[in-house]
């Protein structure tokens, strides 16, 4: 088949155009902020690791619980990075995406090891192989969430009124806070938190790709409040300070469980208003 001269002068100037195309200038502070998450979580990998090495129960149960601290950190970071590009009006598609895959690493990749690690340094209800599994749930469902998320989020309000699923820094904050719980109790790591956490996990990794709505506790929280409400936050706020240990894990479950319970409650009202 014969070639028209136009066609062929026209493939170049294709194919130059397409390996012209580049991102713009990386902003860097958002970045910096945004890699200060994957650093941690990397770093908590870490510490599992040098747990799973150590034959000592009470340097194992510490290094478990300063991984857990080190994904609260990066929890910080991920809060951070976003209000940090808006502020300095550096908001970007690449940051997004670079925001994505440091949250699969921290999120994911992490809790699921710390998950695992736990679960192999010590006899449980449950064997290797299901830790595995569970671990390989949570981070399937950790990835599936954040996928989902780039695709169906909009820039209009009330797309970030609601997370639809569990956002996953809140299920990587119950199996961190769970595990710093575990070693608080038990020097040795051996608590009954320790022989919860395998449902808590599987129920995480499950909470992630469902649809069920959490509210935005970030934007709920700037809004203006009742004195009432003012007088309940600064009480859970004394609490927080009295009993940190418990009151953190206790939150991150609640919040975790806030789905599941605000689905029954909007399925109900409807049918209890019609019968009044």
């Amino acid at each position: 088949m014969n070639v028209s001269p136009e066609s062929q002068r026209a493939r170049p100037s294709e194919t130059s155009r397409s390996t012209k195309k580049r991102i713009r200038p990386v902003q860097v502070l958002p970045t910096l902020v945004t890699l200060g998450n994957l650093i941690a979580g990397l770093i908590a990998m870490m510490k599992c690791l040098a747990a799973a090495a150590t034959t000592d129960a009470l340097v194992r149960t510490e290094l478990q619980a300063q991984a857990g601290g080190l994904l609260f950190l990066a929890m910080v970071f991920d809060a951070v990075d976003g209000k940090v590009a808006r502020m300095t009006g550096q908001t970007s598609r690449f940051g997004e995406q670079v925001d994505s895959i440091c949250d699969v690493v921290s999120f994911g990749a992490a809790p699921a090891l710390l998950f695992h690690q736990l679960m192999t340094s010590g006899e449980t209800f449950i064997g290797a192989r299901v830790a595995v599994v569970l671990a390989s749930v949570y981070i399937a469902g950790a990835a599936l969430r954040l996928a989902r998320f780039n695709i169906e989020t909009t820039s209009d309000e009330d797309s970030h009124r609601w997370f639809k699923g569990l956002p996953a820094p809140a299920a990587a904050a119950v199996v961190a806070s769970l595990v710093i719980l575990n070693a608080d109790i038990d020097a040795a790591g051996d608590s009954w938190v320790r022989h919860g956490l395998p449902w808590a996990v599987g129920l995480c990794g499950l909470l992630m790709v469902s649809r069920l709505r959490y509210v935005h506790l970030t934007l709920w929280l700037f809004k203006r409040k009742s004195f009432t409400t003012m007088a309940v936050i600064v009480g859970l706020f004394a609490l927080f300070a009295m009993y940190f240990e418990i009151m953190v894990p206790l939150t991150c479950v609640a919040f975790a469980a806030s789905g599941p319970l605000l689905a029954v409650f909007t399925r109900r009202t409807p049918a209890t208003t019609a019968q009044n």
